[in-house]
């Protein structure tokens, strides 16, 4: 893809997303986090499509560019599952040389600590709880990833195959238990793409948080640069204090910090396995998150605690995802294992081998 094209679609979704994303609209979709006129514009100009090959009909972008579009709307703290939805759960039916239903899409894979998988004959029996699946409720079909006999098939499940008990992170956004008890007949079963495991989808979906962080971060950064400003105190603007100069340059290094580890892992991702890369990128993210979040309502002062000022939609978010797809701990555990496991001798050649990234 060319980089005019690139920049039209980062440019058509800023127009759209500043449109659209007005603090009332984020507000409103509070409690499901889901604006369904949104999501139409978007289905209008093709971005469900983004992650879709394009000799299936799609855009067919790589993970950089789906990184920097989630970017976007992190930014604008979009209340549509655009990663889940178009860069899972359409990227892994087209993996499977599907047609996507239409509608928005919710996306989950089974863990076996959840949920009972049995064959029976050429069917296999699901029985048990999918927790926290993202805007559930609002999806016209669920894609499931499962592995059986050594093998991913991705299968889709419609609102009938299911019991949904609804729940909420703590940005407002639909996280819902999905309740099974079915058969499901060899049919609706189909191979995965090849590479494409239970691990890899988790990878995946990790890096693509990330990149919603990055754009929260940002837009935590102007809304305190912006505050600071404008604000005065003792007939100064806040902005002219030794003290908050400091905080948001801290705030501005963790910024930078973030978005360079995630587009980091999103290049080596394009070319080959980069859980490493990935783990880097949601635990860096995570802890700026963190930081980010403290300092920015700090600058605000009262009045960035407060539900009608627009702060909160960022920061939130932030809570959440940092949460979500691993958290700082649960990655920065599986990264620890990976360099014990590899050795003394293999640390150093692990750490400067890591980025090898072709043009």
């Amino acid at each position: 893809m060319s980089d005019d094209t690139r920049q039209m679609l980062l440019d058509t979704l800023e127009r759209v997303l500043a449109d659209h994303c007005t603090a009332e609209r984020v507000q409103a979709a509070d409690q499901g986090g889901f604006d369904a006129a949104l999501w139409q514009v978007l289905e209008e100009l093709g971005y469900p499509l983004a992650a879709v090959p394009e000799q299936t009909g799609g855009i067919g972008l790589g993970l950089p560019d789906l990184c920097a579009l989630l970017r976007v709307c992190g930014r604008h703290c979009a209340p549509v599952p655009l990663a889940e939805s178009a860069m899972l759960a359409a990227w892994l039916l087209a993996g499977a040389g599907q047609e996507l239903p239409g509608g928005m899409l919710a996306v989950a894979s089974v863990d076996p600590r959840h949920l009972e998988l049995r064959p029976q004959g050429d069917a296999l029996r699901l029985k048990g709880t999918v927790p926290r699946v993202a805007a559930a409720r609002h999806a016209s079909a669920i894609v499931l990833l499962l592995e059986h006999d050594g093998a991913c098939q991705v299968a889709v499940l419609h609102p009938a195959d299911c019991r949904l008990e609804t729940g909420d992170n703590l940005a407002g956004e639909a996280r819902d238990d999905v309740h099974l008890d079915l058969t499901i007949d060899a049919s609706r079963l189909y191979a995965a793409a090849p590479g494409v495991t239970l691990e890899a989808l988790h990878a995946r979906a990790a890096l693509l948080r990330a990149a919603l962080m990055t754009g929260a971060l940002e837009r935590s950064l102007q809304q305190s640069l912006d505050y600071a400003r404008e604000r005065k105190q003792f007939g100064r603007a806040l902005a002219a204090f030794q003290a908050i100069q400091q905080q948001l340059a801290i705030l501005a290094a963790e910024v930078v910090a973030a978005n360079a580890a995630v587009d980091h892992a999103a290049a080596v991702a394009q070319i080959g396995p980069a859980l490493d890369e990935i783990a880097v990128a949601k635990i860096r993210a995570g802890k700026a998150a963190g930081i980010a979040c403290r300092i920015a309502h700090q600058v605000h002062g009262a009045m960035g605690f407060t539900q009608e000022y627009s702060l909160q939609h960022a920061t939130r978010r932030l809570w959440a995802w940092r949460d979500e797809n691993g958290t700082e701990a649960a990655w920065a555990l599986r990264l620890g294992q990976r360099l014990a496991q590899a050795g003394a001798n293999a640390l150093w050649p692990l750490t400067t081998a890591s980025g090898a990234v072709a043009d």
